[in-house]
């Protein structure tokens, strides 16, 4: 019998897991993840705010995460509004600088960290049913076609957007728009030396470009639209992709001359949250509570920070008060209608594009 099981070894998974350790050492808690650890999907999400630093200290995994020497980011320019880049650096915040990250290998960071405070990980596994009995919940669940049955006090919902537990629980995912982003990754050798480092959005008629150096010498360049519009310009086309990008100001010119690149990669980026986050003696935490626009750039942070309130409230259940999953349903309600309002905010700071479907439903949004 585990005290908790968290299903889903992204971030939000694993900095759930390690503060409830670093709260109490003695729990049982293990992680359920459908991939396994050499090639967990790559995520999308490669920016981290400076802000973030402190969550790691409160993690106590500060130190080990300087340790992968991720790039620093200075700050994130943008063509949004205007013609004119415009650079917020991050010299003038108080956390000092951010940090592009190879996504890959800080998700296997957050990993190790988790496995070396004797959390048990169950890789390759899914969960296909909950019960729910007076004392705990029995997970069904099946390694390719191996079924294991796993017993645990507490289950925690960190499957991202597809809120896998949450929805076994028949709750409804709300949707807010149909945001999709089309990602190619660039090789490109030692010439990205030569590129200004950092991360880079560009708006245009039909959705907006985000670019950001890696380490390793990669670049990713993707695009953000509805869905409707990504498949009516054919953007997982090679060749479409290219013609967009070619019409772009200044995220084409962040190509290299001399480059491979990866197949284009189609992700939903939805905002999005649940009808319930939290349930008898369960709650979710990350995107499957409530997911963010990628132009907020608070994935990672969000699941950071919602993991150390999530924390209290399973303490909190584990000693038989249930006040912490209502407090935490209102914190995660709240932030997403702050949220909702900034974006709303910013998107309509972006008057260039009238007669566009894309900025048209976002400024529909706005008066609604």
């Amino acid at each position: 019998m585990y005290d908790v099981v968290i299903i889903g070894a992204g971030v939000a998974g694993c900095s759930t897991a390690i503060a409830l350790k670093n709260q109490n050492k003695h729990l049982k808690i293990a992680i359920i993840e459908r991939g396994f650890y050499e090639n967990i999907t790559r995520r999308i999400g490669e920016t981290l705010p400076p802000q973030a630093s402190n969550q790691f200290q409160k993690l106590g995994i500060w130190e080990a995460f300087l340790a992968c020497n991720f790039l620093s980011s200075y700050g994130t320019s943008s063509v949004w509004g205007s013609s004119e880049l415009y650079t917020n650096e991050y010299i003038y915040s108080p956390f000092g600088y951010g940090w592009n990250l190879d996504r890959s290998v800080f998700d296997r960071f957050m990993m190790n960290e988790t496995q070396q405070r004797g959390v048990d990980f169950f890789f390759k596994t899914s969960c296909t049913t909950a019960l729910k009995s007076p004392s705990h919940w029995q997970l069904t669940c099946f390694e390719n076609t191996n079924e294991k049955q796993i017993a645990a006090r507490f289950v925690v919902d960190a499957s991202g957007k597809k809120a896998a537990f949450t929805s076994l629980q028949g709750i409804s995912k709300i949707t807010n728009d149909t945001l999709v982003g089309i990602y190619r990754f660039y090789d490109t050798n030692n010439e990205v030396l030569s590129l200004k480092k950092g991360t880079l959005v560009e708006t245009d008629a039909n959705g907006w470009w985000y670019s950001a150096t890696l380490p390793n010498n990669k670049l990713v360049i993707g695009y953000m639209t509805d869905a409707d519009i990504a498949t009516k310009l054919n953007l997982k086309s090679k060749a479409s992709f290219e013609n967009l990008l070619n019409t772009s100001v200044y995220t084409t010119k962040r190509i290299p001359k001399h480059f491979s690149y990866s197949e284009n990669q189609l992700v939903a980026a939805q905002s999005q949250y649940v009808t319930n986050c939290v349930g008898e003696a369960w709650l979710a935490v990350g995107d499957a509570a409530s997911s963010y626009d990628p132009i907020s750039s608070m994935g990672i942070y969000k699941s950071l920070v919602m993991s150390q309130f999530a924390t209290f409230a399973i303490l909190d259940y584990l000693k038989n008060e249930t006040l912490g999953l209502r407090k935490y349903e209102y914190i995660v309600q709240q932030d997403y209608t702050h949220y909702e309002a900034k974006k709303a905010k910013y998107y309509s700071q972006e008057q260039r594009y009238q007669e566009s479907a894309f900025w048209q439903r976002r400024q529909k949004q706005k008066l609604t």
